[in-house]
């Protein structure tokens, strides 16, 4: 059986430069217990060019947010560095799994790079209310295929 789940867009791919942030779209996860947030940025110039922000917000509504507990970098977590330059592989993702259970609503997520990268994200919600998704609509995307 396929587990009920949703993909949503977490950050829309922007190009940021340093300093710059790139704020998130707004994850409603009501109905699902849990949400994994991978925020993705293209090629650094130098492998030490990491985030220089990355967080999650929550909140009951759309237009108040607040960090929480275990996901603010240097205060919770120390980010790591780029793995893919333009002379190394590797990939640059950074992932978080919440609980949504214990959390608002709402959550949203923030990343600033320390040099001109194009950074994007996506949430994956699973162990919702309903079963499976009846279409592409309900599993928040252009299509459904399940195999």
């Amino acid at each position: 059986m396929v587990p009920s789940s949703k993909a949503v867009i977490a950050i829309t791919p922007i190009s940021k430069t340093n300093g710059a942030t790139a704020v998130g779209e707004f994850i409603d996860t009501k109905g699902f217990d849990y949400a994994v947030i991978s925020v993705i940025a293209s090629t650094a110039d130098v492998v030490s060019n990491t985030l220089s922000v990355l967080k999650i917000e929550e909140g009951d509504t759309t237009s108040s947010f607040a960090t929480f507990s275990g996901a603010v970098q240097n205060t919770d977590f120390t980010v790591a560095t780029n793995a893919y330059t333009s002379t190394a592989n590797g990939q640059n993702v950074w992932t978080f799994g919440v609980d949504t259970r214990a959390r608002k609503r709402y959550l949203r997520v923030s990343a600033s790079p320390q040099t001109t990268m194009v950074i994007g994200g996506v949430a994956s919600l699973h162990r919702g209310e309903k079963g499976i998704p009846a279409n592409a609509a309900d599993a928040g995307s252009l299509n459904a295929i399940y195999v």
